[in-house]
């Protein structure tokens, strides 16, 4: 990205709105997501509470409210536009939604509570190390025993890869009918085996990779039981 190239910003409606209704990945990660949701449901956890960390538009945390019913859900995102593109797709679970806006960078300053579940996606690779770390560890102490931590984001591959898939993606994906501005990234992505590595580190008793398409996985956890 040049120095001088415009970034689009999570604070713009505008640029939020084009964001969403542009985004060509959404249809590629609606399996992951259900996979999510069925991992947890064939464990058996009584999932009473979800948080979503950088819930964006709510696409994830509505896959989990629609298959647990009888569970509430917290939306966490930074942006408020995104807070409204959230209420708007979540409108129908009503109550059983709240909403903070807030830093999940910073996630000890948030007071979020205990989940069963905790989810999130494409934020992370925004994120250096040292953060995702801290985050990893975050998650952990907030989940009752046996809870879940999914991570759907994007990876670093072996070298030479990633441009390949970036060059083919658009066979699968399609392209957007405009092109929006970049949005900032700093870090490069890791690879999956270190966050693997942090995930384990962190204190989660398992952790695996049920899905991956070109760059973009998912990666699951699961804290010990007692």
């Amino acid at each position: 990205m040049s120095a001088n190239e415009e970034l689009g910003s999570w604070h713009s409606s505008n640029y939020v709105a084009e964001w969403v209704g542009q985004d060509v990945l959404a249809d590629m990660l609606t399996l992951p997501r259900q996979l999510s949701a069925a991992l947890v449901a064939d464990a058996g956890v009584e999932v009473r509470r979800v948080i979503d960390l950088g819930s964006g538009p709510g696409t994830y945390l509505d896959v989990f409210l629609s298959a647990f019913p009888g569970a509430a859900g917290l939306w966490v995102d930074s942006s408020e536009p995104m807070k409204a593109q959230g209420q708007e797709r979540l409108a129908g679970f009503e109550s059983r939604v709240d909403y903070v806006v807030g830093d999940v960078e910073k996630l000890e300053g948030l007071a979020l509570g205990e989940a069963d579940v905790i989810l999130t996606s494409r934020v992370v690779h925004h994120f250096s190390p040292e953060s995702v770390r801290k985050l990893y560890g975050g998650a952990l102490n907030l989940l009752r025993p046996g809870g879940f931590f999914f991570n759907l984001d994007h990876y670093g591959s072996p070298e030479g890869w990633e441009p390949r898939y970036r060059r083919i993606r658009t066979q699968f994906t399609g392209t957007p009918k405009r092109t929006s501005a970049p949005h900032r990234h700093d870090v490069p992505f890791r690879p999956i085996p270190d966050h693997m590595h942090w995930l384990l580190d962190a204190g989660f008793a398992t952790a695996d990779q049920p899905w991956r398409t070109f760059f973009t996985a998912l990666l699951a956890a699961q804290k010990e039981t007692n």
